[in-house]
This record gives C-alpha cells, structure tokens and sequence, in this order.
C-alpha cells in the first residue's frame, strides 16, 4: 500500500533518521499546517505556537494564527505561518 509520508521520507537526505520518524507536517502555502506525532502543546499565541515531538520541540511563528484542531497526537494551525523550526 502506498504511504505518502514514508514515500516522501525516502527521498529526504541529511535529517536524523528517528528525527523523520516522530512526527509529519504539511504546510499548505504558508496558511495551514498540519502536524501528526506531538506530544503536548507548550506555548499558544497568535504570533507563536510550540509543541514538543519526541526527542524535541517545534516552534511556528506567525501572525493571525489559530489553533483551529487538537487531538491527541494531532493539530491544525491556520494563519499567516512564517517560519516553522524544529529544535
């Protein structure tokens, strides 16, 4: 069966290898991203969002942000994303 991120995982070089593991994320033209692997939301702003992966933490920076969907290992911010830096 065809799997979108283990497709694009492959042709990734460069990354940790259990860094590409923990988590997915899909940035539709800089207006949604949508994250599967967190585990737990930190900070909540409508400039910054940051939320822990395993082995780290993610920090998205933008302006008008919401946090539109939060599950257990999934969300969906909308708004103007400017910048997206795993740490």
């Amino acid at each position: 069966m065809f799997n979108f991120f283990e497709e694009i995982k492959k042709g990734v070089s460069g990354l940790q290898p259990n860094l590409l593991n923990s988590y997915n994320i899909i940035n539709i033209s800089g207006k949604i991203l949508y994250i599967e692997g967190h585990t737990g939301l930190t900070t909540l702003s409508k400039e910054m969002i940051s939320f822990k992966i395993k082995n780290g933490r993610i920090v998205v920076e933008g302006k008008n942000m919401i946090l539109q969907e939060l599950t257990d290992n999934t969300m969906k911010i909308v708004g103007e994303i400017v910048k997206v830096e795993a740490f």
